[in-house]
């Protein structure tokens, strides 16, 4: 066992009490008295590796935010009331615009609310309700955009329905579903191999980044209903804007994802080098990939958008064929720079510019654009892949 004063050297040595403290004192220090300057070196600590990384998960919902406000509050003279009002009293799009903030923000408030980084600092002295109420002003302060729609939208009202969906989002945060038991698959072709491991990393190491992604993906989709519903457009015109304004938005949603994606094409290499896979199969498998997260981003995006604006054939399809083009000029990106060190950046880039190719086909060449920035990202896949 180890006694108080041993503890105590210890704490002191690392800089977590002050010298001449002991954790057995019970006086309260004062500001200007050493054990004050320890409890607000432990909350610095405690700030810096809680709050530090929910920040930084915190600027792509922001970013996506940022996207969308330009959209939706530019060239249709929106305000925050008109939006947070028809949220109100329409059903369809106060349910579409609560999920799309809850996935959005779920993923850093659980960083928050659990507070894993440092749960070293549990069993050093300090002031857990310090750190308690940095929790609630940081779970305040990152929901920025969101506060900012309801308070400039519906004032009083507006900060008291964000404090209830705070309540929600931190129920939800808390949350610990059971781990998935292990299990040993048995896979007959490489090809199908791979594309499990690519898959299975995606699970077991960007569940956030998926769960943020869904939200975005609404997020894509209610700013496209909006757009279409606001200028009351309909048929192929309403299918063209829409996917284009999805391309746009559902760029933060796809960086994350691939990153993950590209870990798991580099971490596999050896693999395939041993078992003798041909290069193609892995890039099957890489492209395979990436179109699955685009596809169902482009599903989810659709679906909220139609709810929003209603059913449109043209926007599915639309939709669907900019995600498979992307999806091919992302796979591009990623094999020509596998071996850069600075692949992640290009990725980012890579994503910018596919959907911003996606978006100038469209308005160049309306419906036909989905065909040619297929045929673009396939042409620039097969050389990279060559």
């Amino acid at each position: 066992m180890v006694n108080s004063g041993e503890f105590d050297g210890f704490a002191i040595g690392a800089g977590i009490l002050p010298v001449g403290s002991s954790t057995g004192m019970a006086s309260s220090p004062g500001a200007g008295q050493p054990g004050f300057r320890h409890e607000m070196r432990w909350i610095g600590v405690w700030t810096r590796a809680v709050v530090g990384p929910a920040w930084r998960r915190a600027v792509a919902a922001w970013i996506g935010c940022a996207i969308v406000a330009a959209v939706v509050f530019g060239p249709t003279a929106m305000q925050p009331a008109d939006l947070t009002g028809l949220a109100l009293h329409d059903p369809g799009v106060g349910l579409v615009l609560g999920a799309t903030w809850l996935l959005v923000f779920v993923p850093t408030a659980r960083v928050l609310v659990r507070a894993a980084p440092a749960a070293y600092l549990r069993s050093l002295p300090g002031d857990p309700r310090s750190a308690q109420l940095v929790t609630a002003a940081a779970l305040t302060g990152l929901q920025l955009p969101w506060l900012a729609l309801w308070t400039l939208g519906e004032g009083l009202l507006g900060v008291a329905i964000v404090l209830a969906n705070t309540v929600v989002i931190v129920v939800v945060a808390s949350l610990r579903l059971p781990s998935p038991r292990a299990t040993f698959p048995a896979w007959q072709h490489s090809g199908e191999a791979l594309r499990a491991i690519h898959l299975r990393a995606l699970g077991r190491r960007a569940g956030d980044a998926l769960v943020r992604g869904a939200g975005l993906a609404v997020l894509a989709g209610g700013a496209a209903g909006l757009l279409v519903r606001n200028n009351q457009l309909s048929g192929q015109t309403a299918g063209v804007l829409g996917a284009s304004i999805i391309a746009i938005v559902l760029v933060p949603a796809q960086v994350g994802t691939a990153l993950v994606t590209l870990g798991a094409y580099r971490e596999t290499a050896w693999l395939a080098a041993a078992f003798g896979i041909a290069p193609h199969t892995r890039t099957a498998a890489l492209v395979t990939t990436i179109a699955i997260v685009h596809l169902a981003a482009a599903t989810i995006a659709t679906l909220a958008a139609m709810v929003i604006s209603g059913a449109n054939v043209w926007l599915p399809i639309l939709a669907f064929g900019v995600a498979l083009g992307t999806s091919l000029g992302e796979a591009r990106t990623m094999l020509a720079n596998a071996a850069a060190p600075s692949v992640a950046a290009r990725v980012v880039v890579g994503a910018i510019v596919s959907a911003a190719l996606a978006v100038v086909c469209l308005a160049v060449l309306d419906a036909a654009g989905a065909i040619a920035i297929i045929a673009i990202g396939a042409f620039s896949l097969l050389r990279a892949a060559s």
